[in-house]
Formats: structure tokens, sequence, C-alpha cells
């Protein structure tokens, strides 16, 4: 069990109490107890630390140290900054620890040391060299992260500042190759693809000139919404050819249309009018016989009318009819519509002296011609669409090529300045270092070795000691499940501690004989009972009937019961004593009262207890201190004790006497220490800190508690080697009734030695 199962035990024994400062202390002063306690192991354990550390320091080889320190910078690439006022980063003060120790340095700085240096590696295969010396090799930065610290342990001092000073040289030579060498390579690649870029821009110039020249100067819009010349003509000659071929289609069709209605007979005057407006009217008027200046006198005719008919409608709301305005507009519309409608008339008159077989025929031959004459300007405008369309396709092809081409070139021209920027900014890369690293302190031989150091190994050496010999004293602790001392016994289960009683030396004698309280009353040994006698009579209020147990056979709770009532009948108090322990009753026997009637032959009975108590009380030698003895041995002692008769008697005790004392079996046991306890003031718990182990007294004041009865307090017995070598006894035990078991059990705690061996029952 570990000493958090302990204290979470005690905890729940103590009702749940919550940890506070007050158990800090208590756990801090039992660990100094321990530690007092088992201060000899603690001491040991630093002895043997001390000796080993002693032995260490002087067979231990010696090693030598050397200190390089280097100042590590870093200049941006766009700006010049002095080393003053720059910061190192930690990614940067990470890589540049990593490159120092890295086996490239490492393996260049071993080149380059001299044989008498290599001391170290003497005995180290070539192989791991670089290994062996980086195991000795240490780095470090400092707290603003700003220089590096280089150290080398070695058994000659000057090999150690050698070593050192090769691996700052080679990590210097790192840094500059680092530098110089990548910054020339990227400016020459860089200056190459300038030339390269240069060449690809002159080219492109002269296939961008050679389109435009192809294109003309008229195709260089760039904007998506502009049509090219040639493109557009194009698109003119196919919408005119189109044009073409609705026409043709067109005259066709009233050509059908003729012939059919000839071929019918059918009149053919009617068609006149689409002939006017497919033909046109000049033609029509040619074909009938009419001059143009006729057709010229009837649209001014018309046109006359118009306006006098507007004129006549915006005077109308204004004059009215006989107004001479109006008469003479009105007589000018009637004489122009007279005038058309002979004309039309005469018209008609040279249409209708036409024969039927001469209009017909004219205005065949009419369309025929016109059909002809629209297949050929088809056939002249497709031509022309064709050509057009080859010469805008190949104009569309050299378009593309041309704005490709000034895309390419404008692509080139940005490559072109971004290799310049890139090789300015490289050549300021080359002229100021990114990072710059510079020795600050040169490493120097040093004649006080590093390693062993006194100091060092005795601090070691003694914490070490400490460390080991605390473990071991706390483990020894917490294997040992037993109580130290009386504040860790009342810490652990919550109740005070009431008395602590030394061992008791055995008095030869019957009774009262035996007893310490009686037989000597002003003995050291005496006084721990009216110790306890004071610590009832203020810690409890009004406790007149109280319970005493133990958590084993084996305690010595008889023995402090029958001190403590000589202690109560000393003080001048009427005391009785009951032996309530009807399985073996230990205060019956040490009184010498086996066989005689008491509490089993009371309760049994069947009449009040009142009645037949009297009888039953047995004088004392000790004034004022009865008894009644435990009785008859009875096969229900746990029914008995649990009626109604023995409520009876603690009721006809408690007013009868000033102090009643029920001496019970132990509480782990049987359930008989249970059952009283409910029936008295209070219970008080006799525990051998020696034997007692820490789990069986807690949970005995735990079954104190789960009855609802209230535990007083506990009483330390044999306490005298509490802190000696006191802890081998086994907690084993068997409590049962023995025929022949007619020695004092319980008279004093040195008198009772249980087997381990023995199996514990229960009653």
């Amino acid at each position: 069990m570990t000493h958090t199962d302990q204290s979470q035990l005690s905890v729940s024994a103590a009702g749940g109490r919550e940890l506070s400062t007050a158990d800090v202390v208590h756990a801090v002063i039992r660990l100094y107890r321990t530690l007092c306690y088992r201060r000899h192991l603690v001491f040991g354990s630093m002895a043997v630390c001390a000796a080993l550390g002693i032995a260490y320091y002087l067979t231990a080889p010696r090693y030598y140290g050397s200190v390089a320190e280097l100042m590590i910078s870093e200049r941006k690439a766009d700006e010049l900054t002095s080393m003053g006022e720059q910061v190192a980063n930690e990614n940067l003060m990470a890589n540049q620890q990593k490159l120092l120790s890295s086996p490239v340095v490492i393996r260049n700085a071993i080149s380059e040391l001299p044989e008498q240096y290599l001391v170290d590696l003497a005995s180290v295969p070539r192989r791991d060299w670089v290994e062996d010396l980086t195991s000795r090799l240490s780095v470090g930065t400092s707290r603003k992260g700003s220089s590096m610290e280089v150290r080398y342990r070695s058994r000659d001092p000057e090999a150690a500042a050698a070593v050192v000073s090769a691996i700052v040289d080679s990590y210097l030579a790192a840094v500059e190759y680092m530098h110089q060498g990548v910054a020339d390579e990227s400016l020459e690649q860089r200056r190459t693809d300038l030339q390269t870029n240069k060449n690809q821009i002159e080219q492109t110039q002269g296939r961008l000139l050679a389109l435009r020249q192809a294109v003309g100067h008229l195709a260089v819009g760039e904007q998506e919404e502009a049509i090219d010349p040639v493109v557009q003509r194009a698109l003119q000659m196919n919408e005119r050819w189109t044009e073409a071929q609705n026409r043709r289609v067109e005259l066709q069709a009233r050509l059908g249309a003729l012939n059919a209605s000839i071929e019918r007979g059918e009149d053919v005057r009617q068609h006149l009018i689409v002939l006017e407006e497919t033909l046109g009217q000049q033609m029509m008027v040619s074909s009938l016989g009419m001059s143009a200046d006729d057709l010229t006198n009837i649209r001014e005719r018309e046109q006359e009318k118009a306006e006098a008919e507007r004129e006549l409608a915006s005077l109308t709301p204004y004059l009215g009819p006989k107004n001479p305005r109006m008469i003479e507009l009105n007589a000018k519309i009637r004489g122009i519509e007279q005038y058309l409608a002979n004309y039309r008339a005469s018209a008609g008159q040279r249409v209708a002296g036409l024969a039927g077989t001469e209009l017909g025929p004219m205005l065949r031959q009419l369309l025929s011609q016109s059909v002809q004459q629209a297949g050929f300007e088809e056939e002249e405008k497709r031509k022309a669409f064709v050509a057009a369309r080859q010469e805008a396709t190949q104009q569309s092809s050299n378009l593309i090529h041309l704005r490709n081409t000034e895309r390419e070139l404008v692509r080139l021209e940005n490559e072109h300045d971004a290799l310049i920027e890139q090789i300015k900014t490289t050549e300021r890369f080359l002229l100021q270092k990114p990072i710059q690293a510079m020795v600050t302190k040169d490493p120097l031989p040093e004649d006080r070795p590093v390693s062993p150091r006194l100091k060092v190994v005795g601090l070691l050496s003694l914490i070490c000691g400490l460390t080991i010999g605390v473990t071991l004293a706390y483990v020894q602790d917490v294997l040992d499940d037993r109580f130290n001392s009386p504040e860790e016994l009342s810490t652990q289960l919550g109740v005070p501690v009431l008395g602590l009683v030394q061992r008791l030396d055995p008095i030869v004698g019957q009774g009262l004989e035996t007893v310490h309280t009686h037989v000597r009353p002003n003995d050291t040994d005496s006084e721990a009972f009216r110790t306890l006698r004071t610590s009832l009579a203020l810690s409890t209020d009004g406790a007149e009937r109280i319970l005493i147990s133990s958590a084993e056979p084996g305690d010595g709770k008889t023995t402090v019961s029958a001190n403590l009532a000589v202690a109560f009948a000393q003080a001048g108090k009427r005391t009785l004593v009951i032996d309530a322990d009807l399985r073996r009753p230990g205060m019956t026997t040490l009184l010498g009262l086996k066989g005689k009637p008491g509490v089993t032959d009371l309760l049994s009975s069947g009449q009040p207890p009142a009645q037949l108590a009297p009888s039953h009380v047995v004088q004392t030698d000790a004034e004022r201190l009865h008894i009644i003895p435990a009785g008859l041995r009875r096969p229900n002692p746990a029914e008995l004790l649990a009626s109604k008769a023995f409520i009876e008697l603690l009721a006809w005790a408690d007013s009868k006497y000033d102090q009643v004392l029920v001496d019970c079996p132990p509480v782990l046991a049987v359930s008989d220490a249970q059952i009283v306890g409910r029936l008295v003031d209070g219970a008080v718990l006799v525990v051998r800190p020696d034997k007692n182990h820490r789990r069986l007294v807690a949970r005995a004041c735990e079954n104190f508690r789960s009855t609802g009865s209230q535990v007083l307090g506990v009483v330390a017995n044999d306490v005298s080697d509490m802190h000696g070598s006191g802890y081998g006894y086994g907690y084993g035990y068997s409590y049962q009734a023995d025929e022949e078991l007619d020695s004092i059990d319980e008279v004093s705690a040195v008198d009772v030695s249980v087997s381990t061996d023995e199996p514990r029952q229960a009653a």
C-alpha cells in the first residue's frame, strides 16, 4: 500500500476531509520524522556516493578545454548595415551551429591539423575520427543569440587549442565558399541567360517587322472588337452575293408565275403591279409606250395634292368651309384628283388596247432578260467573294501570328528587365556578404582541467547520495504499513490521540494486584492512565458511558480498561465496568471471575435487568470500582448485546454510577463492538502502533462511524519501542471461545503474542 492509498483511506475515515495546508504540513512533518528515524540509511547512501565520487575523481583521466567565441551577423540583401546593428535570428544561429559541427567542416579541420595534435585520435580508427572528435566538441549560443562558443576537450591543453582553432578556420572557409562560390555561379548563369534573352529579342523583332509589312499598316489594331478592312470587305462581298442570289430566285419565281398564267389563259395585267416592283417602274413605263416626263408630271401632281391636303387639315380647326382659302384648297385638290383620274384612264386604255397575246410575251421577255442578267451578276459577285475570302483568311492568319509575336516580344522584354535586376542584386550580394563571422575570442590552452572537477564531483555525489537515501527511506516507509508517531496516528485516522501508554512490566499476582494503577498509583506508568482519564474528561461533553475496544486481539484493550477504571475510581467516581466481551472475556479472567453469573445471565433471564443487576455486580478491591463479569458463554452473544435488555442494563448502570466502561471485543473480529457503540456516548480505540497496520486501524474507525458511533479518540499502547525495531509482529489472529484458554491474554500488551500462522476466525 502506498502513501497515496493510505492518505485516501485516512481521508475517507475522517469523513471526506478536504486537503488543506494543515494536511501538507502534517505530510512534511511525517517525511521529516521518517528521515530522522531512518537517518542512518540517508547518511549511509551519502557516504557510499561520496566514496564513489572520490574514487572517480582520483582515477578519472584529466581533460583540458579550450574555448573560441564567434560573432555571427546577417546582412539583408537590400541594405547595408553595420555589424553592431544586426540581430541574428534563431534559425540563422541553428543553421550555423549545424554547419560548424558538420562532418565536412570537421573533416577539413582534421586534414589541416599537424600530427602532433591528434593525440586524442591515436587509438581511434581513421574511419571514426570525425565521429570521435565531434563527440568531444560542443557548440553553443549566447543568451542574446548573436555569438557562438566552440568548446573542445582533450587530454593535451595544446591539442585542445589547436583543434578549436582548426575547426574555426574550417568553418570560416566553408562560410566564404558558400557565399562566394554560390554567388559567382549564380551571376555567371544570369549573364548567360541575359545574352540568350537579347538574341531572342532581336529575332522576335525581325519576325514582328516582317509580319507587320505583310499585314499592312491598317491591320495593327489590338482591340478584339476591331475588324480588319480585308475581312470587312470579304463580309460585304458575301452580303452582295447573297442579295444577287435572292434577286435571281425572285425573278425566276415571277417568271414561273407569269408562264403559268399565260398557259392557263388568265389575264396577265394582274402581274403588272408586281412586275413594276420587280423590274422597276421605268422599264414598265417604257414597255407600255410612256415617257419619263409623264411619270415626273404624275409625281409632281401627287405631291401638290398631298401638300394641299396637309394645309387643308391644318386650317380646318380655325377656318370655316366658306373661307376663301378653304374653298381654294378644296378646288385645287379636286382639280388634281380629276387630272390623275384622267391620266390613269388614258393609261388603262393603252394597256387594254394591247392584245392578250401581245402583253404576255412582252412581259415574259422582260422577265427572262432580267433572270439572265441576275444570274450573270450573281456569278460575278460569287467570284469576287471567293477571292476576298481567300485574302481575308490569309490576313487573319497573319494577324494571329502578329499578335502572338507581339506578346512574345513583351515577355522577352520583361524577362530582360528581370535578369538585369537579378544581376544587379547578385553584384550587390557579392559586395555585401549576407553572413559574416568574426572571431572575438581566440582559443587558448588552459592549465586547469575541465574534467573531473572536485566541486562538481562533490556536489553530484552529495545530491545523488541524498536523493538515493531519501528515496530508500521513503520506499521503506511506504512498505512499512505501521504508524511511526502519535501525530501520524492522529492525522491518518482523523481523531485525537487521548493517551500514550508505554510498555508495562508484568506484575505477579491475581485480580487487581496485576493492575499498575491499583498497585503502583504513583508510578510513571500509572500517570499515563490518569492522563487518559483527564483527556476523556476534557474532550467529551458528559461521556459517562464509554466503550473500549481495539482493532485486533492482543492490542491491550483489557489492560487499558482495567487501569482506566481504577483511575476513574481513584478520582472519586463510582465506576462500573461491564465485560461485554462475551466470547473471550478478558476482564472477567483478569479479575478471576470466570464462572460467576454476569452479563449473559442478565440478558437471557427474561427478567428486567434493573432487578437482577445489583445481585450480579461484584465489588473489587478498589474502592468505588464495581464490575459485572461476562457470565457463562452463550451461542448468540451478538443477539444478546443487540437486545432491549442490554439497553435497559446500560440505563440502570447510568443511573447508579458516575462512570460506566464497557469492555468490548475487537471491532474487526466481530460486530459486537459496533452494536454496543450505538448505545454508548463514545468509543475509545486501543492501538499498538508497532503491531497494527494502518489500513486495519482505519477500517476499525470506519466501522464505528458507519454505524453512527462516535470515536472519542485512540490510545497508543506499548509505545516505548515506537522508534525502535519492534515492527516485526504479524497481524493474523484467532478470536473464538476456548475452554482451555485460562491465562490472562490481555493483562498487558507484552503478555499477548498471537501467531501470524493462526487463521482469523469470527465467533
